[in-house]
């Protein structure tokens, strides 16, 4: 059986007539940037995810950088960022003139260790942080993040790309940041027709400040408080989004049976494979199936899934302090927890409208490499 790592047209499929006919009335209205179904998806996601104030965006990386620059990151400054993530969060750094320190990971539950980050702080006094909630869960310790960087005076941003629908003891995630960000890239839990991002806060005087960085950094139709950015998310992906947020719940409840069944099968393999799970008091969305490897590396497996015509892919492959720009970056450790994890990682496919078949299919040809 083809498997393949991802299919968003069964998720598509599901709401392409409703998305067609709002599509047709935009655009007879003409709804090409921002517009009355971007300003209801706000309201939405506010409900829906419990923060106070949301701002649509043009996408993740965007959201970061203006986060940044909202919550008064300027040149110069050190702000300490996961060795182990996306690249968006260590440009986004460098867009706004700071100074980026990498964090080695925890390696039981794959996030930036605080632990490491503390100790990190008392020898190289950070400005600000990036935490991201990686792999479609987050640390069970994020309040004693939050608690520590709210006393040290540390400006917290917290990267939520993935992690639409994750809980930290019963509460969303997002709830209880200072900022927050997520992204809508098609392939996300919640993704949209094209990029698409957020920003969150609880502070109405920041929201006022997102939006107008969103818009140029417009106080009037032709006058400026801001250097700004042109990042509003367009009126056609919000139609999409609002439909797709009308199924999210069963998107994400297909996404939790199919990490529940690798985590299943594939649990009486200790020697070979190590799979990995949200932490205890934390909920996860099924974003992606976190497996390492053992006694065979990353690409081996993955080589050998392709062989056999299952889908796969490694997040991530190399950690930030591996790409060139970031070679001479500041960081607090020898970073060795990441590196060893980028080396072992694998991903089988997991994806809304995946079959219990195809399920069974990809673990089976991981199991028989072993």
């Amino acid at each position: 059986m083809r498997v393949p790592f991802i299919d968003l047209s069964r998720s598509i499929k599901l709401i392409r007539e409703q998305v067609l006919n709002s599509w047709e009335t935009a655009l007879d209205n003409c709804e090409f940037v921002g517009g009355p179904a971007v300003a209801s998806l706000e309201k939405k996601l506010e409900k829906r995810l419990d923060v106070s104030h949301f701002v649509g965006c043009s996408n993740g990386t965007d959201a970061i950088v203006v986060g940044l620059q909202a919550l008064g990151v300027k040149p110069g400054m050190r702000v300490a960022v996961p060795n182990m993530t996306f690249w968006a969060p260590y440009e986004a750094i460098v867009q706004v003139g700071a100074i980026p320190v990498l964090v080695d990971i925890d390696p039981d539950d794959l996030q930036m260790s605080i632990d490491e980050f503390k100790e990190g702080h008392k020898n190289l006094r950070f400005d600000a942080a990036i935490f991201v909630h990686l792999f479609g869960w987050s640390s069970a310790r994020l309040k004693e993040l939050r608690t520590f960087c709210e006393a040290e005076e540390i400006i917290l941003l917290e990267d939520g790309a993935q992690s639409f629908g994750v809980k930290v003891e019963g509460q969303s995630v997002y709830s209880g940041a200072a900022l927050s960000t997520i992204s809508f890239y098609p392939a996300k839990v919640l993704g949209g027709s094209g990029d698409g991002g957020g920003i969150m806060t609880p502070n109405p005087k920041t929201d006022e400040t997102i939006r107008a960085l969103c818009n140029h950094g417009r106080a009037g139709h032709y006058t400026y408080d801001y250097v700004g950015w042109n990042c509003r998310m367009g009126g056609l992906n919000g139609h999409y989004m609002n439909h797709m947020l009308d199924i999210i719940d069963d998107l994400i409840e297909q996404r939790l049976k199919a990490e529940q069944f690798y985590q299943d099968f594939l649990s009486d393999y200790p020697k070979d494979i190590r799979v990995y799970r949200a932490p205890q008091g934390v909920e996860g969305n099924g974003y992606l199936s976190m497996i390492a490897g053992i006694k065979k590396s990353g690409d081996e497996l993955a080589a050998g899934l392709k062989s056999l015509d299952i889908g796969c892919a490694r997040t991530y492959p190399q950690t930030l302090c591996e790409q060139p720009p970031a070679a001479k970056a500041m960081r607090t450790s020898d970073l060795r927890h990441s590196k060893e994890f980028s080396q072992r990682v694998i991903n089988l496919p997991l994806f809304a409208g995946i079959t219990m078949e195809e399920c069974k299919a990809s673990a089976e040809a991981l199991r028989s490499l072993f």
